[in-house]
């Protein structure tokens, strides 16, 4: 067919019509290329269907974006908190309990209205209510007892490190004490505030009552253990 004349390709084109004169003097070409072509875009489908749903979003090159799109997504703001914030500053308790001291004295009236609130549940005989309010009292006492013995530990420290300065000053050696040392020290001072404040016989009975309570926590085991027998 390719080497017809061109009258006779043309007649042969008016009479078959466009289709089947294509199919016969092009062959089957072109629909293989043309089936080859679907197949190519069913696969590249189907790839596009296992992609996550996250990835990023394909957008012609030829396509201008719109301007109502978003190009680059907000960043979530993240708050904060400019007390635990580093730009804020360093944390200075000293400091800090100086200028927030008045809050002892709230702390003192509150607990003086909670052991007010207690009684009169007594009174009422609303045992549930009064022993709540005495175990907030106790969760209170418990935080101003750690605070004291914290501001006892540190006034031990300014004393040492002072005690050392001056010795330095005079041409001396510095003296550097044990942690069981400065234990010691602390709770020397620690009898010495409590003999002032007439508290230092309820603070032993206390503390007796408390080993007391451990050693007969203690002892059940230690005799299963060596077979004692009472």
């Amino acid at each position: 067919m390719a080497n017809l004349p061109l009258g006779k390709v043309r007649e042969m084109k008016e009479k078959l019509g466009l289709k089947l004169f294509n199919k016969a003097y092009f062959g089957t070409q072109a629909d293989d290329e043309k089936k080859e072509q679907l197949k190519r875009r069913a696969i590249e489908e189907k790839k596009q269907e296992h992609r996550g749903q996250h990835r990023p979003k394909e957008i012609s090159s030829r396509k201008p974006v719109s301007v109502f799109r978003s190009v680059y997504q907000e960043v979530k703001k993240k708050k904060r908190d400019p007390r635990f914030d580093n730009r804020a500053g360093e944390f200075k308790e000293r400091c800090f309990e100086d200028n927030y001291s008045f809050l002892n004295e709230l702390r003192r009236q509150e607990r003086e209205e909670l052991s007010k609130q207690a009684a009169e549940c007594d009174e009422q005989g609303d045992t549930e209510m009064a022993k709540k309010i005495r175990e907030a009292i106790r969760r209170m006492d418990d935080r101003e007892r750690t605070k004291a013995e914290q501001k006892l530990k540190e006034e031990t420290y300014k004393e040492l490190r002072q005690e050392n300065i001056e010795r330095m000053m005079r041409g001396e050696r510095p003296v550097f004490k044990t942690k069981a040392k400065v234990r010691l020290m602390q709770m020397e001072k620690k009898f010495d505030q409590l003999k002032k404040n007439n508290k230092l016989d309820n603070y032993m009975k206390r503390k007796a009552k408390k080993e007391a309570r451990k050693e007969a926590k203690r002892k059940p085991a230690f005799d299963q253990k060596y077979g004692y027998q009472e």
